[in-house]
């Protein structure tokens, strides 16, 4: 699957050729940089989909970009508005076209502003990173505790970096399809609304079989359902495991072939029965379904608690609505 025949290191992440000039930037799920992005040599141009967390792990992005196809990105697309997949934007070219969905741009427009005040007040945001870390010491289930920590170090990395940041919203609009034709090949920008988010986009490469999912994807782990509709997801998910795609890249965790989408929309139907099943017992939503998941759900449950009970109740929204219809 990896094709090796170019290579660039990094600290940050790890960098995979799944095809001859197509490159699938993954990093560690648990680790600072854990988002995923690609990068597309289309011939006669570049382009980047997602541009990661900080600008750190974003000038390392571009540098790769240079040195893997020779020139800066013709084109940078998001796969959704969530900002750990759009912070490193501001390390390329000015000029670039920065292409989003229509629907992305006023929840974007939201956290861009709440990281424009970090910026103006960085002594507000290094207290509310102090008093996280108190929190991560006096909590007492050692699992929570280990989840926090991850998500304590990441606050840590913005703040090291938030005299740097500088937000960049996207300037390039479009709706439904977006089709890129290059000298060398040709790939597809796919919405889907209201999936993960209230609009998602993958990338399509038809000729070489390769989807890339965005957070569509997550693999091996319990998908981040907080602002989701997971009917529609799951629909999406059995589309990608109808078509002829052979290799999936997640926006979070590895490359992997159809059995991951299979085993993630799974997942996700697992956790709607189980919360069907809660809400039908007249019991209280929490951040643990314990014995109504089944393996391998049970223990990516416990391997990543830190926002299951914000996963839960978006999930028991969501029923509640679709009942309604």
């Amino acid at each position: 699957m990896s094709h090796g025949s170019k290579q660039f290191s990094t600290a940050y992440f790890e960098i995979k050729e799944l095809a001859d000039g197509v490159f699938a930037v993954v990093g560690e799920r648990e680790g600072l940089c854990h988002s995923n992005a690609a990068i597309v040599d289309l011939g006669d141009q570049t382009l980047v989909l997602d541009t990661l967390t900080l600008p750190s792990y974003g000038d390392d992005l571009a540098t790769a970009c240079r040195e893997l196809t020779g020139r800066d990105p013709s084109w940078i697309a998001f796969t959704h508005y969530h900002a750990d997949h759009m912070l490193g934007n501001q390390c390329f070219p000015s000029s670039t076209p920065l292409l989003a969905t229509q629907e992305m741009l006023p929840p974007t427009e939201e956290w861009m502003a709440q990281y424009q005040e970090a910026i103006d007040d960085p002594d507000g945001f290094k207290q509310e990173v102090a008093d996280f870390a108190a929190a991560c010491k006096a909590e007492e289930d050692p699992l929570k505790r280990a989840a926090m920590a991850v998500n304590l170090a990441r606050y840590q990395a913005l703040y090291d970096e938030i005299g740097l940041l500088r937000l960049v919203p996207p300037n390039t609009i479009f709706q439904g399809r977006m089709t890129l034709v290059g000298s060398k090949r040709t790939v597809e920008l796919i919405e889907v609304a209201n999936a993960h988010t209230v609009s998602d986009v993958y990338l399509l490469l038809p000729k070489e079989g390769i989807l890339f999912m965005g957070d569509l994807g997550f693999f091996d782990a319990i998908p981040f359902l907080g602002f989701a509709n997971p009917f529609r997801w799951i629909e999406t998910l059995r589309g990608f495991e109808s078509s002829d795609v052979e290799t999936f890249a997640p926006g979070h965790g590895a490359v992997g072939g159809v059995d991951k989408v299979k085993l993630e929309r799974e997942c996700i139907e697992a956790i709607v029965a189980a919360i069907r099943e809660v809400l039908a017992a007249g019991e209280e939503i929490t951040g643990v379904l314990g014995g109504r998941l089944p393996e391998p759900f049970r223990t990516w449950e416990e391997q990543g608690g830190r926002y299951n009970l914000m996963n839960y109740a978006a999930v028991a929204k969501a029923i509640a609505l679709d009942s309604q219809d």
